[in-house]
């Protein structure tokens, strides 16, 4: 293999650029015979006459110089790109954070968050990938991932830490034909004896039945959801009426059925969303302004 340096080519291609030994070590700022030898030993390693010595009126490329000339702009673009990138690795501005989220929480973020990342740190990736509680808790046991997005809710402070983004009230949904569905709040004890929709997943079911609990009431559940959007269209097509914590933007469902959200009387708990690390692996140089970028997202939503 011939090892040409990248020196070799930074002054062939000002000898090229000039057409003069002299005029590209001014160019380069080195001496003249700095740039001589360069071209010399570069010709003797490729086997190659590059140029055609003008006696009193420089240097032009021949043939195979000209065929070379592309082929060493490619090696110095390359160059480039590698001190670049080491310079970003270095200022943690390039790299991989293994991200996780909880799936009923990625419809309202996930998409806006990797939007947001990739153009203010465009050489960062995130490799995302969208989990149940207990499913991103083992992940950040097992370091599998870096950070994780989920609710605060079950999750296990022995081997994880976190800071919060969110802190969302419950609310009650409505159908939008639904005799309360005028009213701005509304007592929860006021749908008492309505069929009830659960959201039914980990951790948020007890969530939602402590909510009950509280206010000492026994839900009629008419009917269990596994994801918000059927919960929002089994509402929609007055089935019962719910509780949420996220709020969707706009209150059309996917079917096109629409719900009411009306805020609730009661001091209830909120829901608290957390972007939590493993315990022993904190956010660092390269994770914390990532943190920090989640935070100022979910202060929009």
């Amino acid at each position: 293999m011939i090892r040409i340096s990248i020196r070799q080519c930074e002054y062939f291609l000002a000898v090229a650029r000039t057409g003069g030994i002299a005029s590209a070590a001014r160019s380069l700022g080195v001496s003249q015979p700095a740039v001589a030898q360069a071209v010399t030993k570069l010709e003797e390693m490729t086997g190659l006459t590059l140029f055609r010595r003008l006696h009193a009126r420089g240097m032009e490329l021949t043939k195979q110089g000209e065929a070379f000339l592309s082929y060493a702009r490619d090696l110095q673009s390359c160059a480039s790109r590698v001190a670049s990138a080491v310079t970003e690795i270095g200022e943690h501005r390039r790299g991989t954070i293994r991200l996780g989220c909880f799936q009923s929480i990625a419809p309202f973020c996930l998409a806006r968050i990797v939007r947001g990342y990739r153009e203010l740190m465009p050489g960062v990736t995130l490799e995302v990938s969208e989990k149940l509680q207990g499913e991103l808790s083992d992940a950040l046991r097992e370091n599998e991932l870096d950070l994780a997005i989920m609710y605060d809710l079950g999750a296990d402070s022995g081997h994880m830490g976190r800071q919060e983004l969110s802190a969302a009230p419950p609310y009650l949904i409505v159908p939008e034909d639904h005799r309360l569905a005028d009213r701005r709040s509304v007592s929860i004890r006021e749908v008492a004896s309505e069929d009830y929709i659960l959201f039914d997943a980990p951790q948020s079911r007890d969530y939602f039945f402590d909510i009950f609990e509280r206010c000492g009431i026994q839900p009629r559940i008419g009917l269990r959801c596994t994801t918000i959007e059927s919960l929002r269209c089994a509402v929609g097509n007055g089935l019962g009426v719910s509780i949420l914590a996220m709020r969707p933007a706009c209150g059309e469902t996917y079917d096109g059925t629409r719900v009411v959200s009306l805020e609730l009387q009661e001091a209830l708990p909120p829901t608290r969303i957390v972007i939590a690390h493993p315990l022993d692996r904190p956010p660092g140089e390269m994770t914390l302004p990532f943190v920090r970028f989640c935070q100022d997202v979910f202060a929009d939503l």
